[in-house]
């Protein structure tokens, strides 16, 4: 890795995401305390630290690759711990507005798939209906049968119920109003940014 040395074009990267994300990255210490208490770090996914440095050394593809932030799960232990308070959850976020930006694919192909699912079943019951959601992900993956052992087991145990599955939920027309607001803002927004 090599330091970034004040050239403008070293430092749009971090710029970008630093403006994107609203954290000073540069504040950031490296001292690791946001890595050591994530939940998804591992010898395969780095870390919030890991990836900062990718960020402060201008390694603009291996950061938007980075496996840390489409796994993260927003939890706030690394922005609670951080003595700089970097809210990892805001810079992961912009990380991943920049990779669909830049067409990079994600790690995990499927993440875009379930995320559409997940969001559909909230939009239409105004909270996610796991069964449903887990069956439809798995049809669409090709695998109808993956978790077929597992739900049967959490039905024999009274977890979930077939009947909830095939009558589905109550809707909340509320919820669906959230979505059509959400949607006229990313509409006016584009239309502002042309």
């Amino acid at each position: 890795m090599h330091r970034l040395k004040g050239h403008p074009e070293e430092r749009r990267f971090l710029e970008e995401v630093i403006e994107k994300s609203g954290q000073n990255l540069l504040e950031c210490l490296q001292c690791g305390k946001c890595t050591g208490s994530c939940p998804i770090s591992s010898q395969t996914v780095g870390g919030p630290r890991q990836l900062i440095a990718r960020i402060l050394h201008n390694m603009q593809d291996a950061a938007l690759e980075d496996p840390t932030w489409w796994y993260c799960v927003s939890c706030g232990t690394c922005a609670n711990r951080c003595p700089v308070e970097i809210n990892m959850y805001q810079v992961a976020t912009a990380l991943c507005e920049m990779a669909e930006e830049a067409a990079v694919a994600p790690c995990e192909p499927a993440i875009h798939r379930f995320e559409e699912l997940f969001l559909k079943s909230v939009r239409k019951y105004g909270r996610v209906q796991e069964l449903k959601t887990v069956m439809q992900f798995n049809m669409r993956s090709f695998q109808p049968f993956k978790d077929a052992k597992k739900g049967l087991q959490l039905m024999l145990k009274g977890a979930i119920s077939p009947v909830h599955f095939i009558k589905g939920g109550a809707k909340d027309p509320r919820v669906a109003d959230i979505f059509t607001r959400v949607e006229q803002l990313k509409q006016g927004e584009k239309a502002h940014e042309s």
